[in-house]
């Protein structure tokens, strides 16, 4: 996999994650349309970052966290994929 010209979705997520930066889903979507020109929807992504079994083959583990929104108490999720050693 190269991670300056991905040739699929899961690629290019994990092109965008792996450099050790959190981001949301609207921040990883937004980066993608930067980095490749291309739009791939926040579902898609998540469910590309939900795909733990392809990630490690890749060489990835996901890891989150989550911060409370105080105006609407609700969570908002920040992901990156991290190297497995």
């Amino acid at each position: 996999m190269k991670l300056n010209n991905p040739k699929s979705q899961q690629e290019r997520v994990i092109a965008v994650c792996s450099d050790g930066k959190y981001r949301t889903l609207d921040d990883i979507q937004r980066e993608i349309k930067k980095r490749f020109n291309q739009f791939d929807t926040t579902p898609a992504i998540s469910a590309r970052l939900r795909e733990t079994k392809r990630l490690f083959k890749y060489g990835y583990v996901k890891d989150k966290y989550h911060k409370i929104n105080e105006k609407t108490k609700k969570a908002c999720y920040y992901y990156t994929l991290k190297r497995i050693n």
